[in-house]
């Protein structure tokens, strides 16, 4: 096992102002108004507000610093969906 998987994941949020992060693993998308990223051990994360800005990313180490206005931090397991079934499903 790597360093970069072994770390465990935090959370630090400053005055709503400043968001510091550990065990990211990746960055998918990002704009002012939401980050959309994956942690190493915890899922996929969503962060929402306005004039967000990546101040720092390092994903050798797995840091990420935001800053901005933040409303939100939302976790994602990114478990996949149910597979709806019914009288005509396919049986294969």
């Amino acid at each position: 096992m790597d360093e970069k998987a072994r770390k465990k994941h935090e959370v630090s949020l400053i005055d709503r102002k400043k968001l510091v992060l550990t065990a990211i693993k990746d960055v998918f998308s990002f704009d002012e108004q939401l980050i959309k990223l994956e942690t190493i051990s915890d899922g996929f994360m969503d962060i929402k507000g306005t004039k967000l800005h990546i101040i720092k990313i390092n994903l050798e180490s797995g840091e990420l610093i935001v800053e901005g206005n933040i409303t939100s931090i939302i976790y994602d397991n990114g478990a996949p969906a149910k597979k709806k079934s019914g009288l005509f499903r396919i049986i294969r």
